[in-house]
């Protein structure tokens, strides 16, 4: 089946980047619309989906068989470039250019616009001549081609180097022929149930075998070329020692490559005697000079061109591995060259001689037209494209910052204060500058007040009004500092900030300016925003009062920069203050009693604009309702006034109340409409009466908005503000959070409607519900989140990290460069392991460099930080930042206490700080100090960004949702395979987002009877999660399991049990075996194994899912009671009847209570009670026969039926929620958390961890 109407190979990922801006020279070959033939097809010209044209084309490459292509008439001649980089045949070739009937073809024109383009044309591949930048541009493609594909791929992918990342899933051969007799392989020792062992070690795929197509490549010592030889087209000089110990010295030239008669002595750029023929590729020379570089090189080939197209492809944005392999470094000039030079920025020789302008490139893209979907796909795809760029260069800017590689532009100040420019980027550090912090926490205010502007940054760019502009930016942390990274708004640095800023305020409250232009656009977002407008009070130079209308904080500011346009800046009080942590509100006893208002390091906390909408939206329906109570109150009076005196004296009750949807039933009866409300006397005064039972800000209408600065002490609001009405909005939004979300966050946790997996997971389900971090602690103290709960593992781990994070990083801020290994080893050892001392003096004895050894020269405070110090700092800053206290001694008692595993704690700690560890096992349990220097391999940075999303795309995945609910399948289908379509075009084809639309179009087609076509697609949805997301990444284990389901229902049984392995060694690693996703992958473990006839196995990995589900609470849900018949089963089979009745009779207890006696499940499972009872009665009596007559033989167990495929595909089905099974309206509350589906359709996956289906981001 094809998506969107367009032919794509199945083993090429189906769509990407249509026309995207600038590929590298790895870009993928296979465009939406473009798919490449290896013979003679017939393809015949096609109407797309939109009604563009599909055209054939025959490519003709010097040296190389000609192909053919299909392109779409609205693709550019660049993605054919792009194909021919990627093929074996071409790949080496850089400089060339495409020639149709004799004229030179422009890489970036659209098909359609080329006049006489007829489908079937020839296409011809010209070499065109070399500049120096093209040379450079060749050199450092071959670079990639050989070495990536070599012994250093594997660790520039952990270090996300040019857009690389770590894969697993390629490295287990899945989809091998399937061969009769082929042995299955059972799962290991340390991943099976009960197993207390953890190993680091199969984490990562082993490197791949080292070919060396050369010793070394690097640029000659004769560069550059004297002025006689440039006339003669030299451009570059080259030397490359071969295998073969010979050292060849080429000259680069306009024309292409030859060896020259230089030595190492003497410079002869004369043609060598003995090789005279110039070739227009390097590899061609090569090839030609050495035997053993043409083989490597086309063994490293082959091995490129059987990578999935997904493996090679550069992500986004960069994910670095935690874990990592170090190779055997080699000689490389090339990457001597690049790597050591910090004053390069990336981008020399695709824009020479000039810097990028960040911000005229942002703001061009954002302001492009919008009008119809092609324009829409466009900009989107521009507006990603760059910020992608500038993230990318964001972060290479703020480690060269941190690392002490760029100048300050105010190098005279103190430190902290520095500003740097680099690469047309604004970086600034998280301290407190100036003391503009100094009254509100310092630098614990400064480092929240970057990340709190990062999401007013994101919520003002959400908007997507063309003429309010924001800038770029990215909040980097890295070796423990916080660094900011912003576009420039052009002249902000040649005026004064008086000068620059015409709406808000400079000096915290006292002065406000305001303009007409900044009124009439800011007007128009504080209805979405939940902004209250307000006036405030100002004085001018003269002491003069006046008032100014504020549409935002005070704190934001409006400049109007040389480029004329309208920006918006400083927004980090956008969301409305969190009175539960400030003195100055009185709340209600409720949340009293629950320890707040608390105290907090900061003063800058805000609420979540996921909160402010719920909060809104609960307002909101409880309006409706109010107002359904009162009309149908007037129903039974003779007139509304009459009950006046009563009802306004009378608070209102939830139990009065009617439900949600007889409330919006009625209120439509009665006020079908606004103007019909506006008419009838008595709908106003329903209204207005509603309102006030709500606390509406308006006497007349519902009015639910936040007024930021109604608590800011140095902002003078003008006396028609009504103060205490907004603030009471405040109150009652800080008590909802309390009363409401976190309560119903964590109903959906224990009941399994969404299951975090870390910490990671966690925090964005939060966020998800308006909860911010800082509520750890009230979670935590919450009693339904019992001792024996996953949840109490998962935020006690994450309370404990994130104040071991903190210390980290005030410590590492004055650790010098040679000290940073040393420190966060000793640091980690004092953590996990156990330093009691530190020895004053150097040992006389080095026999091992540990982390907490001696003293070393320019040591700070981290050496005389021992476990029971760390320890006792970390309970101080949980119970400062988290309101939680730890009433335990030592961290060793924390983790027993709270069934925390060592490895997991690890994990998170080295992916939220940023540190890299070497690939090996760390015996975390048996040594006191597991971590030495060399096992810190490097620090990366942790970054925050505005993400943009494609917005046509994620519009169809939410209708194709909403359809899937509805059991309309086919359209559900045809929506997300459009949403795909549309995904690809915008983000190329590796983005996270695009995983999770995969992910859903695998199960519709699943369902759809497609199981070959789900089985591909959650390949690549599988395969781009662990290119996004992370190969241990939460989403990644779910993954797993769903292409597990699929590899089963496509008979690669061996496949299966391989992922489900893989899935649960993850899951074991990132949490341990208390949750219950693990219940999930041992049922679909054992199901396997049960159909492949491995009882015993089977029975280990049922009776485990069975455990975990009875612990979870689910002992009396369907799918317990599914677990339950396939242990009754495999105990059948091995012989074992007496528990195969046990399990039976659950089974049947279970569906007699859910669907009663007469559904067919009940009665199947009634069957099979008898059928056992008559099987162990039958071997009771061979038993005894055989006691009697003593033959042996008959105390062999009965044979019993060999397990059926389509059976255990439906248990399968249920277990992951692909299927669910229908049974009676009236039992359906028994089985609610489980089954939230109707008959037939696919289920939202209930184990998914911090994906929810409901929202992309």
């Amino acid at each position: 089946m094809s998506v969107g109407g367009n032919v794509v190979a199945d083993e090429e990922v189906d769509a990407v980047s249509s026309g995207a801006l600038e590929k590298s020279a790895d870009d993928v070959n296979q465009d939406v619309g473009i798919a490449a033939v290896d013979g003679p097809a017939e393809l015949e010209t096609t109407e797309t989906s939109i009604g563009e044209e599909l055209f054939r084309f025959k490519v003709v490459a010097p040296n190389a068989d000609p192909f053919e292509l299909q392109l779409n008439s609205s693709e550019m001649f660049h993605e054919v470039s792009q194909v021919l980089l990627d093929r074996e045949s071409t790949c080496h070739r850089t400089c060339f250019s495409l020639h149709l009937d004799g004229k030179r073809l422009d890489n970036f024109t659209e098909i359609r616009s080329v006049e006489d383009v007829k489908d079937g044309a020839t296409l011809h591949v010209v070499e065109d001549p070399y500049t120096l930048r093209e040379v450079r541009v060749h050199i450092r493609h071959l670079r990639e081609l050989l070495l990536r594909n070599g012994t250093e791929f594997s660790f520039e992918a952990a270090n996300a180097l040019d857009g690389l990342s770590l894969t697993y899933l390629p490295s287990l051969n899945l989809f091998e022929k399937r061969g009769e007799g082929r042995l299955i392989e059972l799962p290991p020792d340390y991943i099976q149930p009960g197993s207390k062992e953890r190993p680091l070690g199969p984490l990562i795929q082993s490197p791949a075998k080292p070919l060396l197509p050369f010793i070394n490549l690097s640029l000659s010592s004769y560069n550059p070329p004297i002025g006689p030889r440039k006339l003669k087209g030299d451009l570059l000089y080259i030397d490359v020692e071969t295998v073969e110990k010979r050292r060849v010295h080429i000259t680069s030239s306009v024309k292409g490559f030859y060896v020259n008669a230089s030595t190492d002595e003497i410079f002869r750029p004369t043609p060598s005697t003995q090789l005279k023929t110039v070739y227009h590729s390097l590899v061609e020379l090569l090839s030609a000079v050495s035997t053993g570089f043409r083989k490597a090189y086309s063994a490293l080939i082959r091995r490129r061109v059987d990578k999935n197209v997904l493996e090679r492809l550069p992500t986004p944005y960069p994910v670095t591995s935690w874990f990592a392999t170090v190779p055997e470094f080699t000689q490389d000039g090339l990457r001597a060259e690049e790597t050591t030079q910090p004053h390069r920025v990336g981008y020399e020789d695709q824009l020479p001689g000039q810097l990028r302008d960040w911000n005229e490139e942002l703001q061009t893209t954002h302001e492009m037209s919008r009008n119809t979907i092609q324009e829409r796909i466009i900009r989107d795809r521009s507006v990603f494209k760059i910020h992608s760029d500038f993230v990318s260069a964001a972060l290479k800017g703020a480690t060269a910052v941190v690392d002490g590689n760029v100048v300050s532009i105010n190098p005279a100040d103190d430190p902290k204060t520095h500003m740097f420019l680099w690469n047309d980027i604004f970086f600034s550090l998280g301290f407190d500058v100036k003391d503009h912090y100094k009254d509100i926490g310092g630098d614990a205010a400064a480092q929240a007040g970057t990340a709190a502007d990062l999401q007013g940054v994101r919520i003002y760019s959400a908007l997507d009004d063309p003429r309010l502009c924001t800038l770029g930016m990215a909040v980097i942390d890295y070796k423990g500092y916080r660094v900011t990274a912003q576009s420039i708004i052009p002249g902000i640095l040649e005026k004064d900030q008086e000068q620059s800023v015409v709406y808000g305020s400079i000096d915290f409250g006292k002065t406000v300016t305001t303009s007409d232009a900044y009124e009439k656009l800011l007007s128009k977002t504080v209805d979405e925003l939940k902004i209250l407008p307000h006036e405030v009070i100002t004085k001018d130079k003269d002491g003069k009062e006046s008032t100014v209308m504020l549409y935002t904080s005070y704190e934001t500011k409006g400049i109007v920069g040389n480029d004329s346009r309208t920006y918006v800046l400083d927004l980090l009080r956008t969301m409305p203050p969190d009175v539960n942590y400030m003195e100055e509100p009185t709340l209600s006893d409720n949340v009293k009693e629950m320890g707040y208002p608390r105290k907090f390091p900061h003063k800058l906390t805000t609420l979540r604009q996921e909160l402010v909408e719920a909060f809104t939206d609960a307002r909101y329906m409880r309006f409706i309702q109010v107002a359904a109570m009162h009309v149908k109150e007037c129903k039974f009076s003779e007139s509304l006034e009459a009950n006046d005196a009563e009802r306004e004296e009378t608070a209102v009750s939830d139990n009065q109340l009617p439900s949600e949807q007889e409330a919006l039933k009625i209120v439509d009866e009665a006020i079908p409409s606004k103007e019909a409300a506006a008419a009838n006397q008595k709908s106003l005064e329903v209204i207005a009466k509603a309102a006030a039972q709500v606390g509406s800000l308006s006497d007349k209408v519902f009015d639910i908005r936040f007024n930021p600065d109604c608590f800011a002490p140095n902002v003078q609001h003008a006396p028609t503000e009504d103060l205490e009405k907004q603030r009471k909005i405040l109150i009652d939004a800080g008590e909802f959070l309390l009363i409401t979300q976190i309560p119903s966050f964590i109903d959906e946790c224990m009941n399994h409607v969404v299951t975090p997996i870390d910490g990671e997971c966690l925090c964005e389900l939060m966020h998800s519900k308006g909860i911010n971090v800082r509520y750890l602690g009230q979670l935590l103290k919450d009693k339904r989140v019992d001792k024996n709960s996953y949840l109490r593992i998962i935020i006690s781990s994450e309370i404990v990290l994130r104040s071991l994070k903190h210390i980290i990083r005030k410590i590492l801020q004055d650790v010098s460069s040679d000290q940073t290994g040393p420190a966060v080893a000793h640091l980690l050892n004092a953590f996990l392991g156990s330093v009691t001392f530190v020895v004053k003096e150097e040992k006389a004895n080095k026999k091992t460099k540990r982390g907490s050894g001696g003293r070393r020269g320019g040591e700070s405070k981290w050496a005389d930080m021992s476990t029971k110090a760390l320890w006792s700092s970390i309970c101080s800053e949980a119970d400062s930042y988290y309101g939680f206290k730890f009433d335990l001694a030592t961290a060793d008692e924390m983790f027993e206490a709270f069934g925390v595993q060592k490895v997991s704690l690890l994990r998170r700690l080295c992916k939220i700080m940023g540190i890299q560890l070497q690939a090996k096992d760390y015996q975390l349990e048996k040594k006191p100090l597991p971590f030495s220097d060399d096992d810190i391999l490097n620090m990366y940075p942790i970054f925050r960004h505005k993400n943009p999303w494609a917005r046509d795309a994620k519009n169809l995945y939410v209708r194709a949702q909403a359809e899937t609910s509805h059991g309309r399948l086919r359209e559900a289908y045809d929506y997300v395979a459009e949403s795909v379509n549309l995904m690809t075009s915008v983000y190329g084809a590796l983005h996270s987002e695009l995983g999770q639309a995969m992910r859903l179009l695998a199960r519709l087609a699943y369902l759809l009877g497609e199981p070959t076509e789900a089985l591909s697609l959650q390949y690549k949805a599988t395969l781009i999660s662990e290119r996004c997301n992370g190969i241990d990444h939460a989403l990644t284990i779910v993954e797993y399991i769903n292409l597990a389901h699929f590899a089963f229902a496509n008979l690669y049984i061996t496949a299966a049990l391989k992922l489900l392995y893989r899935a649960r060694y993850l899951l074991l690693l990132v949490h341990g075996e208390n949750h219950p996703l693990m219940a999930q992958i041992d049922g679909n473990l054992g199901t396997v194994l049960y159909a492949v006839q491995e009882y015993d196995m089977a029975v280990k990995f049922l009776t485990a899912a069975d455990v975990l589900s009875t612990a979870q609470g689910e002992s009396k849900r369907l799918k317990a009671a599914l677990l339950s018949h396939m242990m009754a089963r495999a105990h059948s089979c091995r012989g074992d009847f007496r528990a195969a009745l046990t399990a039976e009779k659950e089974t049947y207890a279970i569906y007699l209570k859910l669907f009663g006696a007469k559904h067919e499940r009940t009665r199947e499972s009634g069957d099979c009670l008898k059928h056992l009872t008559q099987q162990a009665v039958e071997f009771q009596k061979r038993m005894h026969e055989a006691a009697k007559g003593n033959e042996v033989h008959k105390l062999l167990p009965l044979q019993a039926p060999p397990p059926m495929l389509p059976a255990v595909l439906e248990v399968l089905n249920a277990l992951n929620g692909i299927i669910i099974i229908s049974f009676p309206a009236a039992t359906a509350q028994a089985d609610a958390p489980a089954t939230n589906s109707m008959p037939n359709t696919a289920q939202s996956d209930s184990s998914v961890p911090a994906l929810q289906e409901e929202a992309l981001d």
